[in-house]
């Protein structure tokens, strides 16, 4: 078994990424000012990249499937959010294109990590893990 750190992880890196971005961007003007919209954004934002690390440092293949659904819904509930955010005003459409292009690409990340897993499962019957977390 090969040694594995979430932070080794790809998907990992964009959503923190991301993240970081959307702290960013709720951190000025109007959306600074909505605690509660704002708090909503960036713990979604960050709910993100704590599935995948949390599946990660699980060590269990099929575990990690099941957290990076849960990052698919945050995803899903990210962009719900950042759309009543530019209804709003609190972002404009370039910026909110720029997260929603992250989250597409992160949503797209994902669904290939999952999908490689299921495939796996469906031609083996079971999936190995390789990697151990250290």
């Amino acid at each position: 078994m090969k040694e594995y750190r979430f932070e080794e992880e790809e998907t990992w890196k964009l959503a923190r990424e991301l993240a970081w971005d959307v702290y960013s961007v709720t951190s000025r003007g109007a959306f600074a000012g909505d605690h509660r919209m704002r708090n909503s954004v960036r713990r979604a934002s960050f709910a993100i990249m704590a599935n995948v690390a949390e599946g990660v440092e699980r060590g269990g293949t099929l575990e990690f499937v099941r957290y990076l659904s849960d990052a698919k819904d945050e995803i899903e509930e990210l962009h719900t959010q950042l759309n009543q955010a530019e209804q709003k005003g609190f972002v404009n459409g370039v910026t909110r294109a720029r997260l929603e292009h992250a989250l597409e690409s992160l949503g797209c990340m994902i669904s290939g990590l999952m999908t490689s897993i299921n495939q796996e499962f469906l031609n083996t019957g079971s999936v190995s893990v390789d990697y151990q977390v250290i």
